[in-house]
């Protein structure tokens, strides 16, 4: 039997493909060939350990799920023998209970993917470990879906909020970002991502490696090292900034704080998913104020307090907020 096309074997397993498209498919995996390939791509990953959240490891069951693989396809195999011997054509129906068998035996080829979720709550940030080696350290008020076992082709998470990716280098199974409005491929780097729901901006950083930002409309933007996206989710466009400072960008992970001609009003906000407080300004400066420092006292008054040296601005503490105001 002809081994299916990796386009057939990617609809298959991703639950696209017909019933007919899915027969055949199964009826392969019963084959030495067929069980030569499942052992290769399936078994791989299952004896890697998985994690979200301050590195907690769950160990996962390789050994069982890998036996039951085994199991599942020998007996196709013999199966198959036999009706050679006898030489009697399968009918479809039987070739679907195969593959409605193999299954549920493999755990989930051709049914729906077993997803998690991890949020980062505001005035917190933390890393997330990926069952394929890969790193997120997220940023505050950030939140990360994904699969508990990653497929066979491809390593997609969906993001909502800001993070660095660390990502393990696979050139079979490219890492994705989705985030709304569209997606970006990755086969082995180091950047940041940062798309809150409410910008409109979407900004990608990239540090090392090669990263490919996809809208789902059209547009595609390839960027190389020290380059930064800056992505209109509205209108669409994308406008890449060369040479910019990576690490400047990404710097937060190591708890420091840095801005650089950055408008007051994203400094507070920042500061309030930093912090998890909420800023209430009272009137408007008399000229714009932007604000270029960076620092590692990650105490809040130390903060404010430097603000209030270089800018005329005054902050003021209450139970429940901090006023801001102009001098």
């Amino acid at each position: 039997m002809n081994r299916p096309s990796e386009e057939l074997l990617h609809k298959t397993l991703e639950n696209r493909a017909t019933a007919a498209e899915a027969a055949s498919v199964a009826e392969w995996l019963a084959t030495d060939s067929g069980q030569a390939w499942a052992s290769r791509y399936i078994g791989r990953d299952f004896d890697r350990q998985e994690s979200c959240g301050d590195y907690e490891r769950e160990e996962v069951a390789s050994e069982r799920i890998f036996a039951r693989i085994k199991t599942a396809l020998t007996r196709g195999r013999r199966r198959r023998i036999l009706f050679r011997v006898a030489a009697v054509v399968i009918p479809v129906a039987l070739v679907l209970g195969v593959a409605l068998r193999l299954d549920r035996q493999v755990g989930g080829i051709f049914s729906d993917a077993e997803y998690g979720e991890f949020v980062v709550d505001r005035g917190r940030r933390t890393q997330c470990l990926f069952q394929d080696g890969t790193v997120a350290h997220l940023n505050s008020e950030s939140k990360i879906h994904y699969p508990v076992k990653f497929g066979l082709f491809e390593r997609r998470i969906r993001l909502e909020g800001e993070a660095y990716f660390e990502v393990t280098h696979n050139p079979r199974r490219p890492f994705v970002v989705e985030f709304e409005g569209g997606e970006i491929q990755v086969l082995g780097t180091s950047f940041n991502v940062k798309a809150y729901r409410d910008d409109d901006i979407v900004a990608v950083t990239l540090d090392e490696g090669r990263v490919v930002l996809d809208d789902r409309r059209g547009g595609r933007f390839e960027l190389s090292p020290s380059e930064q996206l800056l992505y209109d989710r509205r209108s669409g466009e994308g406008r890449i900034v060369r040479g910019a400072d990576a690490m400047r960008y990404s710097i937060w992970k190591d708890d420091v704080i840095s801005f650089r001609d950055t408008p007051l009003a994203e400094v507070l906000e920042t500061l309030s998913r930093w912090y998890d407080v909420r800023f209430e300004t009272d009137g408007q400066p008399d000229r714009p104020i932007s604000y270029t420092f960076a620092t590692d006292n990650t105490l809040l008054d130390n903060v404010l307090r430097e603000m209030e040296l270089i800018s005329p601005v005054r902050f003021e503490r209450t139970k429940t907020e901090i006023k801001v105001s102009f001098r």
